[in-house]
């Protein structure tokens, strides 16, 4: 199946979930990660129940330094 991934064409496995995405994609800092797919923002937390769909666009969004 094919996603779109920061405004790239990607090609992966269908079943594929967004924390696997994040792991494949190694992004800078995914411990502060939230992405937008389907329309959506999913925020720290139920990246492993959501599996992507064919033609889903994902844009990953940075949040600032953890606060203490």
């Amino acid at each position: 199946m094919q996603i779109i991934v920061s405004g790239k064409r990607k090609e992966v496995t269908a079943g594929l979930t967004v924390e696997q995405l994040i792991n494949s994609e190694k992004t800078d800092r995914p411990r502060y990660v939230s992405v937008v797919t389907r329309k959506e923002v999913l925020l720290d937390g139920g990246f492993d129940a959501t599996v992507l769909q064919d033609g889903d666009t994902v844009e990953f969004i940075y949040s600032g330094e953890e606060e203490c």
